[in-house]
């Protein structure tokens, strides 16, 4: 994620600088991003009033969403705004985010504009960064790796309470933590920093390049579940999501639809995804919001189609896994939606 796109923001941590038109340089040939005023990758400015005869879907998740590595008019977003009649989607996908930053950008931008129906799109591993109180960042003057706040949720007494508020701007050295923080990404650049752990690495690396598909197939013979919060309903990790979930379904002024977005490696076969059903199912039951489940579509695509869902490098959609994302999605957006108005005269 290129931090110069960014702003600091007080209440999210950071949004896309307003106004940005940028080319970013990327595996697939680079990509166009556009914003609007309120600072997210979306070509529609998020007036209070949907436009007239129009259908309006707000639209929230991470990276995914905001489309890294594509262009806004190839985003499933997008896609879905254009195959369905007077539909309007704006699209708050804010990359590198949690749940918790995603509900903030709809209690900050987006609770008060007309809508007919939510979608939220919460990656799978959005699990982790929600029990995060930093994110290892690049920095944008020098390129390092740096830590920086990010807004956070705990729950006390079975009620959220919201942390770093507004959000600090500076950033801090990882033995300023002293234990008291939770940096989930941090993770890779522990593990990269033991020789023998780096050397495995870099031979599952050479093994995927040399025989494509026998890590998959390894993985689909132990029956592999990942991320493993969705395996146990009292996990930390669930529980906030939950948490996180049930409160801005019960704040929605509109119908939601839940449609979690799984990894490449759950679109192949690669991990179970048993417990991650079952999660956001349990959800929205108790909820009243719509589960969407893309997996089983998504799955009935040939493996020659599959293998192209993703960059070769970079783990995010290409441009036909965002169509076959908006394929899968659009029955159900239909579904919610009130029947077109028309045009006004």
């Amino acid at each position: 994620m290129a931090r110069n796109l960014f702003e600091h923001h007080p209440i999210l941590g950071y949004r896309f600088v307003p106004g940005l038109r940028a080319r970013v340089r990327h595996e697939g040939g680079g990509y166009l991003v556009r914003c609007n005023q309120a600072g997210f990758r979306c070509d529609h400015e998020a007036t209070r009033e949907r436009p007239s005869g129009q259908r309006r879907l707000l639209l929230f998740g991470d990276s995914f969403t905001a489309g890294e590595g594509v262009s806004n008019r190839f985003r499933f977003g997008d896609l879905l705004e254009a195959r369905t009649p007077d539909l309007q989607v704006l699209n708050f996908g804010l990359p590198g985010s949690g749940t918790d930053q995603q509900y903030l950008a709809y209690r900050e931008f987006a609770r008060e504009l007309e809508a007919d129906a939510l979608l939220l799109c919460p990656m799978v591993e959005n699990v982790r960064r929600n029990l995060d109180t930093h994110r290892l960042t690049q920095s944008a003057t020098d390129g390092q790796l740096v830590l920086r706040a990010k807004p956070y949720f705990t729950i006390d007494d079975g009620e959220l309470q919201l942390h770093h508020q507004p959000v600090p701007k500076n950033v801090v050295a990882e033995s300023e933590l002293e234990g008291a923080g939770h940096v989930s990404n941090l993770r890779k650049v522990e593990t990269d920093a033991s020789p023998l752990r780096a050397r495995w690495r870099a031979l599952g690396a050479e093994m995927d390049a040399r025989l494509p598909g026998v890590r998959g197939l390894s993985r689909r013979f132990r029956g592999v579940r990942w991320p493993m919060d969705y395996e146990d309903p009292s996990s930390p990790g669930w529980q906030m999501m939950a948490a996180i979930l049930e409160r801005w379904i019960a704040e929605a002024q509109a119908p939601v639809l839940l449609a979690p977005l799984p990894t490449t490696d759950h679109v192949r076969g690669d991990l179970v995804a048993d417990g991650i059903h079952a999660r956001f199912a349990e959800l929205a039951e108790r909820t009243g919001a719509q589960f969407v489940d893309v997996l089983p579509a998504l799955r009935n695509e040939p493996r020659n189609v599959l293998r192209r869902f993703r960059f070769g490098k970079d783990d995010h959609p290409t441009r036909l896994g965002h169509g076959l994302l908006a394929t899968a999605l659009s029955e159900a957006v239909s579904e919610v939606l009130p029947p077109a108005r028309g045009v006004a005269a």
